[in-house]
């Protein structure tokens, strides 16, 4: 759910911006019948930043007790967010794998909601990834956990035509999951087999 600016005066002061910086760009709102532009990014932006308000950390507290100590994997999870560089939005998926400790996991729905929230935020794909790691670990507190995301960015396709067909992978890892050891083997073959088309 979107959070609304603190003010009202908060509110008027970033449509005041963007029309300033809009007019500035040489844009004639008016003679483009963009008037409104101002009031409706204001209010997309406030959306797509509504994470800054939330904490991933809260989705693991009511964990489900199991018997399991194998490998879980959650792969897909859609996301899309806006690089902290250039305010374009970058998109792709999210896949995760842990090793519960004593028996210890979470319902899907919920890594679903941690994503979300990290990635409505301006972010950094890398960054992204290591925020994601580093919660489940903190909150489940697994024996280990891997995360891959793999996503385009549009500030690198819109700003380099020869990058229109280029994706990015990132990994991130906790735990007794570590590069070149066999858990990550494991982990790494389970996330992303069938997945090479996946975004």
């Amino acid at each position: 759910m979107a959070y609304e600016l603190q003010t009202q005066e908060q509110q008027e002061q970033a449509v005041q911006s963007m029309r300033t910086f809009l007019q500035a760009l040489g844009l004639d709102l008016q003679a483009l019948g963009m008037e409104k532009t101002p009031q409706r990014v204001t209010a997309a932006f406030t959306q797509f930043f509504s994470g800054l308000r939330e904490d991933p950390d809260k989705e693991w507290g009511h964990p489900i007790q199991t018997g399991t100590d194998g490998l879980v994997a959650v792969r897909n999870i859609r996301f899309h967010s806006l690089c902290e560089h250039h305010l374009l939005p970058f998109f792709g998926t999210v896949h995760i794998a842990y090793y519960p400790q004593h028996g210890k996991v979470a319902g899907f729905g919920h890594f679903i909601r941690a994503v979300t929230i990290l990635a409505e935020r301006p972010q950094l794909q890398e960054r992204l990834t290591e925020d994601i790691c580093r919660s489940v670990y903190r909150g489940l507190q697994p024996a280990g956990v891997l995360v891959i995301v793999k996503a385009k960015q549009l500030c690198m396709t819109m700003l380099q035509a020869a990058a229109g067909d280029t994706d990015i992978v990132t990994a991130a890892t906790a735990g007794n999951i570590v590069n070149g050891n066999a858990a990550y083997e494991q982990a790494w073959k389970l996330l992303m087999e069938d997945t090479t088309n996946a975004l």
